[in-house]
């Protein structure tokens, strides 16, 4: 009785963790098309980034994160 119970635990446990390696594979493909159509969407949809001449702005942002490191 204890070997065919140990028997369902094995098999349980391998089809549990064929499971979760199947879905880690599908999950990291569909990464890589997210990847792909992204790329493919920003030849479409270009992304700018405004210039930033405000140096005011910048040491405030600076003086503000180092306050909150010295905490």
């Amino acid at each position: 009785m204890n070997e065919s119970l140990i028997g369902q635990a094995a098999s349980i446990t391998v089809i549990g963790m064929s499971v979760v390696f199947v879905f880690l594979i599908i999950l990291v493909l569909l990464m890589k098309l997210l990847g792909v159509a992204v790329q493919t969407m920003e030849k479409y949809f270009p992304q700018t980034v405004p210039a930033v001449q405000d140096n005011a702005l910048i040491a405030v942002a600076i003086a503000a994160a180092k306050k909150f490191q010295g905490k």
